[in-house]
């Protein structure tokens, strides 16, 4: 099997300067607040409502004086447009060789699409964001995403992977299968690299088989995926795969590609040659102190059809921008989570990744479904977590469960045992937060 052991797919753009990625990133961004506003009917209104004209910006350093986006500020102007693209398309459609939509995690989706030169670029971002995880020339993988979830902008992952010359299978047409059609219709196809997604799903399937899945992909290296991973759920696919799990994703809104390397993990790389990073306050939206937590926005650089400036992703992280031992001078962003799968507690913000991480370290409740009970009011004075539990409760399970959640989350717990069917899984994320009226 070929093999190659340099570090970065493209290591000139990977590890220069700080000086010369910030001169890159301010040519790129002249571009594209130009294309925006000269071809976008959102940008141009949304820019003109805040006072700022193109010639405004004349070097990445101006990016603060552009207005920050969100998902409402779209849903507002398709709602009244009735424009699909919500007015950011800078290209006539007839340009677009594939159009996708977000998941709608937060709400209805965006709709986005890419032009040819977009395509290009966009799976070479891909094969940046593979190389880091550990796929290389020769490597076998699958990709459910291609098969089951064509729609989603990360389904060009595929593409990415076949440019960095690895062979990739595409058969999955549900991504609750992962497991079960690469252990056993591809049993023979000794992979290098598993793309997982439903763990809760795919580990159950391991244990309930006793499948050792290094005994039917003899080569088997490592397994990754797309979702945010807490140390308990990296510990526990480490151990039911028996391979090293690599954690990568972003979003699929703007094809934002991001990676773990060795020295980085859980923090991934950003391509700040192809998407400008920022963390701000969520109220006042204004940057935070350098490491300190807030909200991450990205603003596109490269894309032609329907890039995104100062796009708010809701998720709430930190940055670092110092230079990583592997090399590359891009940021690294650590992500606490997603807004949409939070409560405000008393005076704090309960993430469901916080969660996880106590009840995942019980065995009754390791790899259990859950939800954080989110009342309709904000903030609220207890955190409700329904969660399932293996086999029977056994006594004093639900007051030791609450009892360490308390300790961790310095707020009071009530938890309820609930049943499966109880808690959703989708074919696309599982629900981590259900609403409850007051």
């Amino acid at each position: 099997m070929a093999s190659e052991q340099r570090a970065h797919w493209n290591a000139d753009v990977e590890t220069m300067s700080r000086d010369r990625l910030r001169d890159l990133q301010s040519e790129r961004l002249v571009a594209q607040v130009e294309r925006v506003y000269g071809n976008s009917g959102f940008f141009r209104e949304f820019y003109d409502a805040a006072g700022v004209k193109p010639s405004d910006i004349e070097s990445i350093d101006d990016i603060t004086k552009l207005p920050i986006m969100g998902k409402d500020d779209l849903r507002r102007y398709r709602a009244a447009t009735g424009d699909p693209f919500c007015g950011t398309l800078c290209v006539p459609t007839a340009s677009l060789v594939k159009v996708h939509k977000s998941t709608g995690t937060s709400g209805a989706p965006n709709i986005f699409g890419v032009t040819q030169a977009d395509w290009d670029q966009a799976t070479d971002n891909f094969a940046r964001m593979l190389w880091r995880v550990g796929l290389r020339p020769g490597h076998r993988t699958n990709n459910w995403l291609e098969a089951a979830m064509t729609w989603h902008g990360y389904s060009m992952t595929a593409w990415g992977a076949r440019k960095l010359g690895a062979t990739v299978y595409t058969l999955e047409f549900d991504n609750r299968s992962v497991a079960q059609t690469n252990l056993e219709l591809l049993a023979g196809a000794d992979l290098n690299a598993l793309f997982i997604y439903h763990p809760e799903l795919e580990v159950k399937y391991l244990r309930e088989k006793g499948i050792r899945p290094k005994e039917i992909h003899p080569n088997l290296e490592f397994v990754y995926s797309a979702f945010l991973c807490t140390d308990a759920r990296r510990r526990i696919l480490e151990d039911a795969w028996g391979v090293p799990y690599r954690n990568m994703g972003a979003s699929g809104d703007q094809y934002i590609p991001a990676s773990e390397c060795e020295y980085s993990a859980p923090a991934m790389h950003f391509l700040e040659d192809q998407f400008a990073v920022e963390v701000v306050d969520s109220d006042t939206l204004q940057p935070v102190e350098p490491g300190a937590e807030g909200e991450l926005v990205v603003s596109n650089l490269w894309a032609e059809a329907t890039p995104f400036l100062r796009y708010r992703m809701e998720d709430v992280v930190t940055a670092d921008f110092s230079p990583c031992p592997c090399g590359s001078t891009h940021a690294r962003v650590n992500y606490r989570g997603r807004y949409a799968w939070s409560v405000a507690v008393q005076d704090r913000r309960i993430f469901s990744d916080d969660v996880e991480n106590v009840l995942w370290a019980h065995p009754a409740t390791e790899f259990a479904a859950y939800q954080l009970v989110k009342r309709m009011s904000q903030p609220q004075e207890r955190l409700r977590v329904n969660t399932t539990v293996q086999g029977e409760p056994s006594e004093g399970l639900r007051d030791l469960l609450a009892a360490d959640l308390e300790r961790e989350l310095q707020v009071p717990v009530d938890v309820v045992f609930v049943q499966p069917e109880e808690i959703g899984i989708g074919t696309v994320k599982f629900v981590r937060v259900t609403t409850a009226e007051d």
